[in-house]
């Protein structure tokens, strides 16, 4: 039992040596390490090194998505829940007081007033998957009953 221990310690030591070096958290990844591969291969704090073998075709996908991703300027597909829709006369007036109502009573969720002609639309949130829009659109629900789950281009949202 104790030979299963301590061989299990020596073989996670070098991977607890590592996690501080692989997951520190930087302002922005993608412009401090371009290439995640070469990260991996250089020697950690106490000279340790990780060995990869995969083929050259995967280290040439990733880098072409973060290539991708950095052109996108922090925006990709997503989905946000529009709570107000309208091109009457006094539509821009209520679409302004819906999002001022919106932000004082939700301040941790982002307010999007837009106007596209004629309408002037109020969306709200940043969610990644139609089932993160749907959990907050059923939580607002009571106070805004026309709303409705849309996609847009949205904010990288924090994760």
């Amino acid at each position: 039992m104790r030979r299963i221990a301590m061989v299990c310690l020596l073989v996670l030591l070098p991977v607890f040596s590592l996690w501080g070096q692989i997951f520190e958290y930087k302002e922005d990844t993608l412009q401090v390490y371009p290439d995640i591969f070469e990260v991996l291969r250089s020697p950690g704090p106490y000279g340790n090194r990780i060995t990869l073998i995969q083929s050259d075709s995967i280290a040439h996908k990733v880098n072409s998505l973060v290539e991708i991703n950095k052109q996108s300027q922090g925006k990709m597909q997503g989905f946000r829940v529009r709570i107000f829709f309208d091109n009457k006369q006094t539509a821009r007036a209520e679409s302004e007081e819906i999002a001022t109502a919106f932000s004082e009573a939700y301040p941790q969720v982002a307010v999007y007033r837009i106007y596209e002609n004629p309408y002037f639309k109020v969306t709200v949130g940043d969610f990644r998957t139609r089932s993160q829009a749907m959990q907050f659109m059923l939580r607002i629900r009571r106070t805004y009953p026309q709303a409705f789950i849309t996609r847009e281009n949205i904010s990288y949202p924090q994760l």
